[in-house]
């Protein structure tokens, strides 16, 4: 319940963080004068949104332990002194929130990382160690924001290092904070719509179907959607550099940027999301058991096509917030309720848990080609280079010849498991090799080296 209420402080949020990246990196670029000012507006707005956030919580501790949660009035005491100690945490992580989007604007993730990393291991390892020497949960959680009070202060000392020394002073106008929030309004607005997109489909599910069969849908999700951590990544990385780019060289370069990183991208998704299609009923056979593979295998092919999908609209998304246009995905996610939800509900009611599959699929399908299409309207389009097009021909050539290979991997699993597993696997190899040596070009090679440099020195 304490780390549910932690994580929900994100909401407080209101999209400042991402805007925070994007102006950050967007004053970087332009080479202006508003670094300072932008980064105090965030932090400042943040400290006072959470401060807001943690009096409300503070104040209304007991009512939500006697009268929202039903809390036993055994461990009453304890709840209220939990959601207490959360109310101071709110602020906390809220600027630490704003700092760390500053550092992510000038893509300095090695210092953030640094950062956040004793972070995530302290919220394991604290809880841990101190319930097993009897610590109270007040207690661990006045630890937890010792914690996380250092690493503000260690965040504060990074940003004034890396971006803007000296003396910190209060902003002299409103007018970045008035720019900043009418971004973050659209921000605000597809993050608020996400869990209403993101998850309907269970809650039909649940309604109509049942427990059971949202139980068996559910592992077919919690497979699928795993895999979505991949391109969540690769927008928190483009979502800077192609506001970089978009203020520094125009639309044109940031286009040609965003297509080099969803080729990329999709020769990395493909072998992935194409053993969920091929092998789905067997990996949920071996994962929960034979009564999953079954029931849900469907689902979880259909619940795959959705995941390559929606992983590549990603970052048409990400461009689309660098060049300064979150109205337009927030628009689209309003239409998208509107139609989802009763599209949902009338799918999950026809075919069950494999409607609810398709109904996500089709959501992630929308997005991909809204976001193309809006991107082309707002942006323009450039034609791609011949190298370009080359690469994008092998790349659907291997894509084809390891779905040849995986699907006669599937035949013959059955009969020959050893030659069916020797197959698949040499597939990979080859899919791997080629496109490693003909999808990607010499520069993107390279850059690949230099990343893997990086995470293995920092690891």
């Amino acid at each position: 319940l304490a780390w549910a209420v932690a994580e929900g402080a994100g909401m407080f949020d209101l999209g400042l963080a991402r805007t925070t990246v994007r102006f950050v990196a967007d004053s970087i670029a332009r080479k202006g004068d508003r670094l300072r000012e932008i980064i105090l507006a965030s932090v400042l707005s943040q400290g006072a949104f959470g401060i807001v956030a943690g009096s409300l919580l503070f104040l209304l501790a007991p009512f939500l332990v006697r009268h929202v949660f039903k809390i036993p009035s055994a461990a009453a005491g304890e709840a209220v002194a939990m959601f207490r100690v959360l109310g101071l945490h709110i602020p906390v992580l809220l600027t630490a929130a704003a700092l760390r989007a500053a550092l992510e604007g000038a893509q300095r993730f090695d210092v953030s990382s640094a950062i956040r990393i004793p972070g995530s291991i302290a919220s394991v390892a604290i809880p841990a160690f101190a319930a097993s020497a009897g610590a109270t949960l007040p207690e661990i959680l006045w630890m937890l924001l010792a914690v996380r009070a250092t690493l503000v202060v260690v965040s504060t000392l990074a940003v004034r290092a890396v971006l803007i020394p000296g003396t910190w002073s209060l902003p002299n106008s409103f007018h970045t904070i008035r720019e900043m929030f009418s971004y973050s309004g659209w921000v605000a607005v597809s993050a608020a719509l996400g869990p209403a997109l993101g998850s309907f489909e269970r809650f039909a599910t649940g309604a109509v179907v049942g427990v059971a069969g949202l139980g068996f849908y559910t592992g077919a999700a919690e497979a699928a959607t795993r895999f979505l951590l991949i391109p969540a990544t690769a927008f928190a990385a483009l979502l800077p550099a192609l506001s970089q780019v978009s203020a520094s060289d125009g639309g044109a370069r940031a286009l040609a940027t965003t297509r080099a990183a969803g080729r990329q991208l999709a020769a990395l998704l493909f072998p992935l999301c194409i053993t969920l299609f091929a092998f789905a009923p067997l990996i949920l056979d071996r994962w929960l058991g034979p009564s999953f593979g079954a029931r849900s295998g469907t689902a979880l092919r259909i619940l795959s096509v959705g995941v390559f999908l929606g992983g590549l609209a990603h970052l048409p998304l990400a461009l689309l917030y660098g060049a300064g246009r979150p109205d337009l995905p927030a628009k689209i996610h309003i239409g998208e309720v509107l139609v989802y939800l009763p599209l949902t509900y009338l799918l999950v009611k026809l075919w069950g848990i494999s409607g609810a599959g398709l109904a996500w699929t089709m959501r992630c399908s929308a997005d991909f080609l809204l976001y193309e299409f809006v991107t082309t309207r707002a942006i323009g389009r450039t034609p791609a280079s011949a190298e370009e097009k080359l690469h994008t021909r092998r790349l659907v050539f291997l894509a084809a010849a390891l779905a040849a290979v995986l699907l006669l991997a599937t035949r013959i699993a059955a009969s020959l498991p050893a030659v069916s597993v020797a197959l698949a696997a040499l597939g990979f190899v080859a899919y791997a090799l080629a496109a490693w040596l003909g999808v990607l070009s010499s520069n993107e090679r390279l850059a690949w080296f230099g990343m893997l440099r990086i995470r293995t020195a920092s690891a």
